[in-house]
């Protein structure tokens, strides 16, 4: 699937870098609401969507968009198929060693799902707790919690299993889960926030996400890191947050930082 999003031919552009195909940028996505949602026709929704759609407007570039599952992305960008990738990736050491990371978006929070409205860890100790593989703060949630701990693929299993009550809590991004529970899931529940806990690491430092983009351009990474930096200034990343339901705190995202 590809989709594209004119730019004017009046267009003066914020900065000057080299793209795949002059005056578009190739953009990998995976669809991960809130974050990414690609749309049919020149829609490109989500957080990351309208971010990177109001970079490629300010830089009047032609958007192009190609659908690819996950690892299809980072391995898009890798090998040169596309400049940049949307999904709510983690600014990682290792993933820094093969990609170019931009400057950061917002904090990817750990939110907890309860019919109890916790939002404490300790309010969580006894009981048996389902996540969903991939996040910061599974390993420390094995160590706390052992045996307690069910691991799942993704949301939708965890879901049936907190529907069906064969686990009591679920820890997920607090985004996924309020965008989960828009579509209908997580009925009865209250989904907040964790609240600061040293044993869960994720909880006192959040990961910083960013776009990943073709490591060796770096007047492209200049020009992210520039138009991301504007848009914090503006309030415009916090205000997107916002418009998806989600706090504009995680847009507080505090100097630029690696997950070892």
């Amino acid at each position: 699937m590809a989709s594209t999003s004119l730019a004017r031919a009046d267009c003066t552009p914020k900065h000057a870098f080299d793209t795949l195909s002059p005056g578009v940028l190739t953009v990998a996505a995976w669809v991960f609401p809130p974050y990414s949602i690609p749309g049919p026709g020149h829609r490109l929704g989500g957080v990351d969507g309208e971010i990177i759609t109001r970079i490629a407007a300010r830089e009047c570039l032609t958007l192009k968009v190609t659908v690819l599952d996950p690892a299809a992305v980072i391995q898009s960008v890798i090998s040169g198929r596309a400049d940049v990738g949307i999904g709510d990736w983690y600014r990682t050491t290792e993933r820094s060693r093969a990609l170019g990371l931009s400057a950061p978006l917002y904090l990817d929070k750990m939110g907890i799902i309860s019919a109890e409205g916790y939002s404490q860890i300790a309010q969580l100790d006894g009981k048996r707790i389902g996540t969903v593989q991939g996040y910061l703060w599974v390993d420390d949630l094995k160590k706390a919690f052992g045996d307690n701990l069910v691991l799942y693929p993704n949301p939708v299993a965890m879901a049936q299993d907190l529907a069906s009550r064969r686990i009591e809590v679920g820890a997920d991004s607090f985004a996924v889960g309020i965008a989960s529970q828009r579509k209908g899931a997580y009925k009865g529940k209250v989904i907040k926030v964790s609240e600061p806990d040293p044993r869960i690491r994720a909880t006192l430092q959040p990961g910083q996400t960013g776009f990943p983009f073709t490591r060796t351009n770096a007047a492209l990474e200049a020009a992210l890191n520039a138009n991301i930096q504007a848009m914090h200034e503006a309030g415009e990343i916090a205000d997107i947050l916002v418009s998806f339901g989600l706090d504009r705190s995680a847009a507080d995202v505090g100097p630029p930082r690696m997950i070892e």
